[in-house]
């Protein structure tokens, strides 16, 4: 069922990534290279599992917001990868977009790709103009001087740094990653119909999910499979990051991102949507989230 789900994600979303894009200069065709590759979609799936509860959003709205924020996850991953941030040339088993494009060019994309993500949302035919602002606003504040992009300053002061402690890491994978998840849950819950009390616990269940996804991959990228990865293994120890391992210990991160999708889980439970089965898919996909290889 879940796999159903995210694999009828990812042909609509890439479907309408791609011709959003074009291919007419060589920025778009860098602008694609990343966005079109073999991804799972996580966030577009959230956007959309969460969002398929709200009566008061169109389909295909949700389409153009889970590009969006897909869009702007392509964009963090080429910077990313760049030689001045965490220098890794395999994203997806394929060559970073730098070692293809030449490093300049991968920065071109990378900003192209934040502004169409924008973009996307303010030229949607069915949202008015006050979800358009929430949408817009919702997507910045997880992205910008006080979210992903803080993050991921806040990880690169902190390769080398033998004091960095659990709390300061989960504020690190907060920024970095879990900002954009939540960002993905909540956008599907813009103009929503449920209560507030409802709607504050899933925004706690979205951020619980978003630091264990962040936990899992510090896991993964000790123990996982590098084909499975699609990207090179133990780059964390490479650049000498602060992760939750390091910091913990193996067993103890494990421990934390399960302990933290079971009170996600046990939140997601008690919220009162019209429709259950849109609680299911965002069950399955926390369930997915920390059970996954890559």
């Amino acid at each position: 069922m879940l796999q159903d789900f995210l694999s009828s994600v990812q042909t609509e979303v890439k479907s309408r990534i791609k011709d959003i894009i074009g291919e007419s200069n060589p920025i778009e065709k860098s602008m694609a290279y990343t966005s079109m590759l073999p991804s799972k979609m996580v966030r577009a799936g959230l956007v959309i599992a969460s969002g398929e509860a709200n009566t008061n959003i169109d389909k295909s709205s949700l389409v153009n917001m889970a590009c969006a924020i897909e869009m702007m996850h392509s964009y963090s991953l080429i910077h990313d990868d760049l030689p001045c941030m965490d220098d890794d040339d395999i994203r997806r088993n394929s060559p970073s977009n730098h070692v293809v494009f030449g490093e300049a060019n991968a920065v071109l994309a990378g900003d192209a790709l934040q502004a169409l993500a924008f973009q996307v949302i303010a030229e949607d035919e069915k949202l008015d103009d006050g979800q358009k602002i929430k949408a817009i606003k919702l997507l910045s504040s997880a992205c910008g001087k006080n979210g992903m992009v803080y993050g991921q300053h806040l990880d690169i002061e902190n390769e080398n740094n033998e004091h960095t402690t659990q709390l300061d890491l989960e504020q690190i994978h907060h920024l970095k990653t879990g900002r954009l998840i939540e960002c993905s849950i909540l956008m599907g819950q813009i103009s929503s119909s449920i209560n507030l009390d409802d709607q504050k616990k899933l925004e706690l269940f979205s951020q619980k999910i978003g630091l264990a996804f962040q936990i899992k991959d510090d896991v993964l990228d000790i123990v996982g499979n590098i084909e499975k990865l699609g990207k090179n293994k133990l780059s964390d120890i490479k650049n000498d990051k602060s992760t939750y391992v390091k910091i913990v210990g193996l067993e103890n991160a494990i421990e934390r991102y399960e302990s933290l999708t079971q009170d996600a889980l046990l939140l997601l439970r008690n919220v009162s949507y019209d429709n259950d089965e849109q609680t299911d898919k965002l069950e399955n996909l926390a369930n997915y989230i920390i059970n996954r290889e890559s």
